[in-house]
C-alpha cells in the first residue's frame, strides 16, 4: 500500500516539477520599447533611395527594420537619433547584415536624394534614406503615427529657410514586415541593440 503512495507522490512530483518548468520556459521577452500587441502590419512605404534607387519596405522583408522620421536640415533631434543608430549599427556585429536602417524624410521638398546623400553618408552610407512625394508622404506617416509640419511661428524664417516641428520615434519591424516595438529618439542604444537582437533569433 504505502508502494502505490509512494508511487502517486513520485508522480505527482514529477508532474509539478514539470509544470514549473514549463511556466518557466513560457515566460516572454520583455522588449524596451513600447510593444504593439499583437504586432501591426507596417504601413507601405514606397519612395526613393538616397543614391536615386526605387525604395519599397516591402523588399526589407526578412530583415528586421529599424525606421525614423525626420529631415536633413534638423538641428537637433535628427542627428542625434542617426549617430545613436550608427552605434546599434555597430554594436550588433556581423548579424547587421540582417537589418536595414531606414530614414524617411518630412521634408520632402528640400530633401532631395542628392540633399539626401550627402547627409546620410555623415553618419553611416549603409542607411537608406528615403524621400517620398507629399500625396504619398501623408499616407506614410498617418500609418505610423507621425506629426509634421513646418513650423510657422520661429523667427527669421523664408520660404526656403525653415524648421520641421516632427514627432521623433523609432520604430522596430520584424522580419515578417509587422511593426513590433516604438521608441523614443533618445532610448539607450543598448535597449535598441537587445531587442533588435531577440527578433534577429526568431
Amino acid at each position: 500500500m504505502k508502494s502505490k503512495q509512494q508511487k502517486r507522490f513520485n508522480l505527482a512530483l514529477l508532474l509539478l516539477l514539470a509544470m514549473s518548468w514549463v511556466a518557466g520556459c513560457s515566460k516572454g521577452y520583455t522588449f524596451h520599447g513600447t510593444l504593439n500587441d499583437p504586432p501591426k502590419p507596417a504601413v507601405a512605404v514606397t519612395g526613393t533611395n538616397w543614391d536615386e534607387k526605387p525604395f519599397h519596405l516591402r523588399d526589407q522583408q526578412g530583415k528586421v527594420v529599424v525606421a525614423f522620421f525626420g529631415y536633413t536640415y534638423c538641428p537637433d533631434v535628427c542627428p542625434l537619433t542617426l549617430a545613436n543608430m550608427n552605434e546599434v549599427y555597430q554594436k550588433l556585429g556581423d548579424k547587421v547584415q540582417d537589418v536595414a536602417f531606414v530614414f524617411i524624410s518630412t521634408d520632402p521638398a528640400r530633401d532631395t536624394p542628392k540633399r539626401l546623400a550627402t547627409y546620410i553618408a555623415a553618419f553611416n552610407t549603409h542607411f537608406y534614406g528615403i524621400n517620398i512625394p507629399d500625396n504619398d508622404l501623408a499616407a506614410v506617416k498617418q500609418g505610423f503615427g507621425v506629426y509634421s509640419a513646418k513650423n510657422t511661428t520661429a523667427p527669421n524664417q523664408t520660404a526656403e529657410n525653415y524648421f520641421v516641428d516632427h514627432t521623433g520615434y523609432i520604430y522596430i519591424i520584424d522580419q515578417q514586415g509587422q511593426w513590433r516595438v516604438t521608441y523614443p529618439y533618445d532610448v539607450p542604444i543598448d535597449e535598441v541593440v537587445a531587442d533588435v537582437e531577440h527578433l534577429l533569433a526568431g
